[in-house]
C-alpha cells in the first residue's frame, strides 16, 4: 500500500486495545457506522481501512463528501464538546477495523495522561489545518486541480496487491463526490491526466508525484 498518514496516534495503545467504555468491530464494505442526526456519544479510531464521511441536506435532495479517513484518524470527536447529535453519517468504504471509545473514559484519559492530551491536541490541529485547505481548494480552484490534489494528499487510496498490480480503492463516483463534480468529468479529467502523463495505468493506477505536483504549482 502507498503512504498512510501519519496522525501521531496510530501507536497508542488506548486507541487499538478494547478496555472499559472501549470496543472494537470489524465493518462490511459500505456498512454504517452511525448515521448523520443520531445521538453522538462516541469517538471512533480507524485501526485499519477506509472510513467516508458524507452529509446530507436537510430533506436528503444532496449529499456531499466531507472526507475519506484512512488507519490513524480520528472521527465523531465534536461529541468532546458540545455536538449532542451527528453533524454527518459514517460508512466503511471496504472492510475496516474500528475502534469505538464512549466520550466519558477518552475524556479522563486526555485529562489524566499529558502525553495523550498532547498528541490529540495536534492531531486536531493538523485537522483544521486540512479542512481549511479543503475550504480554500473549493473556493479558488477548478474541479481538474481539485482532483489533482486529492490524488497527491491520499495516495493511500491506492492499493497493491500481493502480485504487485495496483488498484484504485475509490470508485470514481466517490472521488466525484469529493471533488464536487460528476461522475463523468472525473473520468474525463482521469484519461487527460494520463495522457499527460500525470498518472499511469500499469496493471493498476500509478501517480506520478512529480508531475502531478508540477501541474499544481504552475
Amino acid at each position: 500500500m502507498a503512504d498512510k498518514p501519519k496522525s501521531g496516534l496510530a501507536s497508542t495503545a488506548f486507541l487499538r486495545q478494547a478496555g472499559p467504555g472501549k470496543s472494537i468491530r470489524v465493518y462490511r464494505d459500505k456498512e454504517v457506522i452511525y448515521l448523520q442526526g443520531r445521538p453522538a456519544d462516541a469517538v471512533f479510531y480507524v485501526q485499519s481501512g477506509m472510513v467516508k464521511l458524507t452529509v446530507a441536506s436537510r430533506r436528503g435532495r444532496k449529499k456531499a463528501v466531507l472526507a475519506v479517513l484512512q488507519e490513524g484518524n480520528l472521527f465523531g470527536e465534536g461529541c468532546l464538546g458540545n455536538e449532542l447529535h451527528r453533524m454527518y453519517t459514517a460508512t466503511s468504504i471496504g472492510p475496516s477495523t474500528i475502534t469505538r471509545l464512549e466520550k466519558a473514559p477518552f475524556r479522563r484519559k486526555i485529562d489524566r495522561d499529558p502525553v495523550f492530551a498532547a498528541t490529540f491536541t495536534r492531531y486536531l490541529l493538523s485537522q483544521i489545518a486540512r479542512l481549511e485547505a479543503d475550504l480554500a481548494d473549493h473556493f479558488f480552484n477548478f474541479s481538474e486541480r481539485r482532483l489533482a490534489r486529492i490524488l497527491l494528499m491520499h495516495r493511500g487510496f491506492i492499493q497493491t496487491s500481493k502480485s504487485g498490480s495496483s488498484s484504485p480503492r475509490l470508485s470514481q463516483t466517490t472521488l466525484a463526490e469529493m471533488v464536487g463534480t460528476t461522475r463523468g468529468r472525473v473520468s474525463r479529467f482521469m484519461n487527460e491526466f494520463r495522457g499527460k502523463g500525470y498518472i499511469r495505468y500499469n496493471g493498476g493506477l500509478e501517480i506520478d508525484s512529480e508531475r502531478l505536483t508540477a501541474f499544481l504549482e504552475g
